[in-house]
């Protein structure tokens, strides 16, 4: 059993469909993942980078239930915002729903083309087995900043997060579809490669 260090559903139900997906293709992979009951205080991820953020908020929880954990820091980095919001995604405007922040943005680079559309969502996974034992993977996923608002499916940014090669923003994907070539799919993939081989 690995307690998962997040206090977001939407987060977590994803790397169960993930998690769901990875055992069909490698059914001899018994990893079990359960949500920590615990509260996480806001102001442990407070560090410049995912690494550090997803490594003191799995050292908090393991403080707590003295069980592997695994925790994860993620962001949408805008090219010609110099990588903006980042690290702070989940914290910026933060007097705007959801909803105002993605419009917001979607008017942004209405008058934009493509190329200075350019954006990307990173996710820095950690995995730590005790206090001075914990390995991390990263996944990115390139993309565009839609200039509209499309899609109800998935959280945050993600109805303006638009996927090239499908021309459909990760809010319009099933989510089987998004948990199959997203960044948080790409840094768990290699998380659950790494423990099914055993090397740690």
């Amino acid at each position: 059993m690995f307690y998962f260090a997040t206090k977001n559903e939407h987060k977590y139900n994803e790397v169960l469909t993930i998690l769901k997906n990875y055992k069909e293709e490698y059914p001899t992979f018994n990893l079990e993942i359960k949500k920590v009951e615990i509260n996480i205080p806001e102001e442990i991820e407070s560090f410049n980078t995912y690494y550090d953020n997803a490594v003191k908020k799995a050292q908090y929880v393991y403080h707590h239930v003295f069980k592997p954990v695994i925790a994860e820091d993620s962001g949408l980095e805008i090219e010609q915002l110099l990588g903006f919001p980042g690290v702070a995604t989940s914290k910026i405007f933060p007097k705007l729903t959801q909803e105002q922040k993605n419009q917001a943005f979607a008017n942004m680079v209405s008058n934009l083309p493509m190329e200075f559309r350019k954006c990307r969502y990173v996710c820095r996974v950690v995995v730590l087995f005790d206090f001075s034992r914990y390995y991390s993977f990263e996944g990115v996923v390139e993309g565009f900043l839609s200039d509209v608002v499309i899609g109800s499916n998935g959280f945050g940014f993600d109805p303006i997060f638009l996927y090239p090669s499908m021309a459909m923003t990760f809010g319009q994907m099933d989510i089987n579809v998004k948990c199959s070539i997203s960044h948080r799919y790409i840094a768990f993939k290699k998380l659950f490669d790494f423990l099914r081989e055993g090397s740690y």
